[in-house]
């Protein structure tokens, strides 16, 4: 096991030396103001002096197709995308042999840390439209899935896009599998953008306005995922394996 900082690329390089493959995360929350690029840059550069063979990188669907309203979007998305077109700018014959392009949906896991129900009356209250339709996946299921890219570099690893979700549910129908598996009567009280600003971070306000304007842009995120990974875990699995709101 080894470490380093994904700021600082001389590091970067001496963690990568002698490896195979490359899985590469950057961190939005936790970087300056482009920082994540410069991460992104990074990862790249000293994947690619060392000789990694197979480098997937961590991204979010292209913002490009609404490029005019991007002042809306979330940076993070902008971001990603950015790392994504670099990586397929590079010259095909001085780039890595393999490369595999994660996309991953909505944690939820996300659902135990920021997308809490209000308490007192159980209630989900955010700014998604009633067909806002949501990727969820379990966190957990990212590693077995980057791991089916790496043993299979000759069907996942030929710059291929490879989401990760495995249900793009509305809010209502999140309601409606937690009431069947918890028994608790939840329910779903749509908020506008500016009443969600009073509370949330308009990072994640943006990241929801994404879901409602452009979330299931692909309807065959959950087929192409299940395609490479069948046993993904639903979300009424995760609520039942968690106890979540059960206790």
């Amino acid at each position: 096991m080894v470490k380093c900082n994904i700021n600082n690329r001389e590091e970067c390089c001496l963690a990568f030396t002698g490896t195979y493959g490359v899985f590469a995360i950057t961190n939005y929350w936790n970087a300056t103001v482009g920082g994540e690029y410069e991460q992104a840059c990074n990862l790249i550069e000293a994947a690619r002096v060392v000789n990694v063979q197979h480098f997937i990188a961590s991204g979010l669907p292209d913002t490009a197709a609404v490029e005019k309203n991007q002042f809306d979007l979330p940076l993070h998305s902008i971001s990603k995308t950015q790392l994504e077109n670099y990586i397929r700018r590079l010259p095909s014959d001085s780039t890595f042999a393999h490369v595999t392009f994660i996309h991953v949906g909505f944690y939820y896991q996300n659902f135990i840390t920021f997308f809490v129900p209000y308490a007192e009356n159980i209630e989900f209250r955010y700014p998604v439209f009633s067909y806002g339709r949501i990727p969820l996946y379990d966190v957990h299921d990212t590693g077995k899935i980057v791991r089916e890219c790496f043993e299979h570099p000759e069907r996942w690893g030929h710059r291929q896009t490879v989401p990760i979700v495995a249900e793009q549910l509305t809010m209502d129908e999140i309601c409606e599998t937690i009431r069947e598996v918890s028994g608790k009567d939840i329910h779903f009280v749509p908020l506008s953008y500016d009443e969600a600003l009073i509370k949330l971070h308009r990072e994640t306000v943006n990241n929801l306005r994404w879901y409602n304007d452009f979330g299931s842009i692909d309807e065959q995120q959950v087929a192409k995922t299940k395609e490479i990974y069948p046993k993904i875990k639903t979300f009424a699995e995760w609520v039942r394996e968690t106890q979540w709101l059960m206790e």
